[in-house]
């Protein structure tokens, strides 16, 4: 296990940079909150890559349609032209009523992307096990 454990560490953590930094590039961005969030988490044998925002599934994957709250469409509407108030809100939430949101994928392109590089990566990682393996021979 200690051969392994620490090659195994880094390839998950390239892996988590490399993954973070093609989403940061691929998330569409308004006002750059969901960019920012965007992070890694390393753990034993697994690394995460998301963001915490309450939307960040919903740019994802899109919305079925729904009524959203009004307040929180005004100062997006705002800044994407619509008249201001509850009146530009208002024609948002009802186009998102009647459609939804469409999907605005950023994670799984992050990783389709990423693939060659991954296996590089993998490639490496076994060969510094290989070697520690054979220094321990």
């Amino acid at each position: 296990p200690a051969l392994v454990r620490g090659p195994i560490r880094t390839f998950l953590e390239k892996v988590g940079k490399l993954l973070e930094l093609r989403a940061k590039q691929q998330v569409p961005v308004d006002q750059g909150r969901l960019q920012s969030s965007i992070t890694n988490e390393v753990s034993r044998f697994e690394v995460r890559v998301g963001s915490p925002v309450k939307y960040a599934a919903s740019v994802e994957f899109g919305m079925p349609p729904h009524w959203p709250p009004l307040a929180t469409l005004q100062p997006w509407a705002r800044r994407h032209g619509f008249p201001a108030g509850r009146a530009g809100a208002f024609l948002v939430a009802r186009a998102i009523a009647q459609r939804g949101t469409r999907a605005q994928p950023y994670l799984g392109p992050a990783l389709e992307t990423s693939q060659g590089r991954i296996q590089l990566l993998l490639d490496e990682m076994g060969r510094e096990i290989e070697r520690g393996w054979a220094s321990h021979g």
